[in-house]
């Protein structure tokens, strides 16, 4: 089972772009103090062969970037590969800081606009993420605006802040037709360690019952991992791909 952190020194995340356009691409960002190929390594090692490479073969590309090392509060301040900074703690009753937020939030979308420049339609377009990779994907998602919506998000022992601008995002969309985001129609899957003491299951589960109050149609219901804590699991992960497996079929 994989930690929520990397004991590896963060490190880019490998540029697997090639002159053949991809059908579709997965793209998976770590937890906080992790990296690109951290948590590939992490999913690599969880995940059947057979199921990575059975995507693959159907021209679906992982990736798995990583975050800018920035100053981060819960570390006294210490630059981390923190996808944003927080506030207070860990509980989602602290202010969202959205600077740090909106920062990365233009990183992934400059790499998601990489792949439609390239050809590949936003709807086969995923993505996700573990802990704080899992908000992040949140945040880029309710901020997408593309002709079509994103083809799936998945977020694994995350949560969105109280305050989080996404709320105030999808309450103008409700009354504001023209200003449209990904979350609203894009396929949303939760999931969460029933054990888990780092990131509350309650809190997962607070954040997706507000997305589908707020509109939110593709939301699951969030899906419960039995005696797993703050961790990727090979039962998660399995379940994880077979909801990824019916965008690209």
């Amino acid at each position: 089972m994989a930690s929520f952190l990397s004991s590896s020194t963060p490190s880019p995340s490998p540029d697997t772009t090639s002159s053949t356009v991809p059908k579709g691409v997965i793209i998976f960002c770590h937890g906080s103090g992790d990296s690109g190929p951290g948590v590939q390594n992490y999913v690599e090692a969880l995940t059947p062969p057979s199921t990575l490479l059975e995507l693959e073969s159907r021209g679906i590309q992982f990736r798995y970037p990583t975050a800018q090392r920035r100053p981060y509060r819960l570390m006294g301040g210490l630059k981390s590969t923190v996808w944003f900074d927080r506030y207070g703690g860990m509980d989602p009753k602290n202010p969202e800081d959205t600077p740090s937020v909106l920062n990365s939030v233009d990183q992934l979308h400059r790499l998601i606009n990489e792949y439609i420049e390239q050809g590949v339609p936003s709807r086969k377009i995923c993505l996700g993420g573990f802990s704080m990779g899992g908000g992040i994907a949140l945040q880029a998602a309710a901020r997408f605006e593309g002709s079509q919506p994103l083809g799936a998000v998945f977020c694994l022992s995350s949560y969105l802040c109280d305050d989080s601008m996404v709320w105030s995002l999808l309450e103008e969309t409700r009354t504001n037709d023209t200003n449209r985001n990904s979350l609203l129609s894009s396929p949303i899957l939760m999931m969460h360690g029933e054990s888990d003491g780092f990131v509350l299951p309650e809190w997962g589960e607070r954040t997706r019952r507000r997305l589908a109050d707020l509109g939110c149609a593709g939301v699951r219901p969030l899906v419960s991992i039995p005696y797993a804590g703050h961790e990727m699991t090979r039962e998660e992960l399995a379940q994880l791909f077979e909801f990824l497996n019916t965008v690209y079929t």
